[in-house]
């Protein structure tokens, strides 16, 4: 009883779930649209015909062709592939970062492209995190889309590092065609030896390119069964997304977090999941207050904004800019680099507001900053 996701086809391809179930003859022309959507089907079996034009054999053969490659790897102490540091979290506290060495670091990114573009490896749609085309900001426009005034968000601890090898293992043998893989014992062999690859000490680490795709894959059940059972969560639609271990919900209406919450737990248990949920991160109010999400707020006016803050900082930032270029002086590049994407990264969120921002003070200081900025990346 595997899952099955494709891209979203687009408009003109209207596909049933009958007919994923018995016509979808070849996935291959299904998961390349420019669509970052997804669609996940759950079904008793695989169409006969699916199987047939999914060359299960070559997989297993591509599967067994890098663990020949990369051989010399697997007798390797783990610990000595990587460097390991420690960055700033948001939050407060640091982040441990395990990045592989080079060897290694090669290794697990032609792992990553075997299974994107040979295996399929695609995501629920409500999954937003590691992924082209999506960012923080796409997650909070699905709540936004609903008009939702409630919002429960909920923090998995140490997501990446209580993921183990068996779960990630059990996970894929439900998704197709890991799960066609998995059933063949030389397939379940050849894939179990590349994924130890991307263990480090019983869990993924951050910091390595497959890592997120491999998280992102594994939830495809568990994202599929709250998303769609959250539509109708006690006759109320809720809305649910997730961005890598931070899930938010929402709804219209005042909800029951309590019974949410419990559902989820549920869920997780229903898969053997190895996860927790932080108390002290659980959060649950409605968009009157300061509804902060993913470092964005969706204030009370159904408006995703970057606070009052932010602009403040924005507008400093901006002014300190121009006032020490044309003092003749100039700005470190990491310094224009931070600038230079917190314009991009805002004008996603408030486009208007940014660029009325940047002509008036370019106007009021007879200053083109944005020239300026691109010149000064450009040194």
């Amino acid at each position: 009883m595997p899952y099955i996701t494709i891209k979203q086809p687009p408009a003109y391809i209207q596909l049933t779930f009958e007919q994923v179930i018995t016509g979808i003859e070849d996935l291959s022309q299904y998961v390349n649209h420019n669509t970052s959507n997804t669609r996940t089907y759950f079904t008793e079996k695989v169409n006969p015909k699916l199987l047939e034009n999914t060359n299960i054999d070559h997989m297993i053969g591509l599967l067994r062709s890098f663990n020949q490659t990369h051989e010399a790897l697997f007798d390797k102490d783990r610990n000595s592939l990587y460097k390991t540091f420690y960055i700033p979290k948001s939050s407060g506290g640091l982040r441990r970062i395990d990045a592989p060495e080079p060897e290694l670091m090669n290794a697990l990114r032609q792992l990553k492209i075997l299974m994107e573009e040979n295996m399929f490896a695609l995501y629920h749609t409500s999954a937003f995190s590691y992924i082209k085309g999506r960012c923080t900001v796409d997650a909070i426009k699905r709540h936004q889309k609903n008009e939702s005034r409630w919002f429960l968000k909920l923090d998995f601890s140490n997501f990446f590092g209580s993921t183990t090898p068996e779960f990630v293992m059990k996970m894929l043998s439900m998704i197709f065609p890991f799960s066609e893989i998995a059933k063949n014992p030389g397939g379940r062999e050849e894939l179990s030896k590349a994924l130890s690859l991307c263990f480090l000490n019983g869990g993924l680490p951050q910091g390595t390119p497959i890592s997120p795709l491999l998280t992102n894959i594994m939830m495809l059940p568990i994202d599929h069964r709250l998303s769609n059972s959250l539509r109708s969560f006690e006759r109320k639609r809720a809305i649910y997304t997730r961005y890598a271990d931070d899930i938010l919900i929402s709804c219209k209406y005042d909800f029951d977090k309590d019974k949410i919450q419990k559902f989820v737990l549920e869920t997780l248990r229903t898969f053997d999941a190895p996860f927790t949920i932080k108390p002290e991160k659980t959060r649950y109010g409605n968009s009157a207050g300061r509804n902060w999400n993913l470092g964005v707020m969706l204030n009370k006016d159904n408006e995703i904004t970057i606070g009052h803050k932010k602009k403040k900082h924005f507008k400093a930032m901006l002014d300190g800019y121009v006032r020490t270029k044309k003092s003749g002086e100039g700005w470190e590049l990491h310094d224009v680099q931070v600038l230079s994407g917190l314009v991009s990264y805002y004008r996603m969120i408030e486009r208007e507001y940014i660029d009325y921002v940047i002509k008036t003070y370019s106007e009021k200081n007879q200053f083109d900053i944005e020239s300026s900025i691109k010149a000064d990346l450009s040194a």
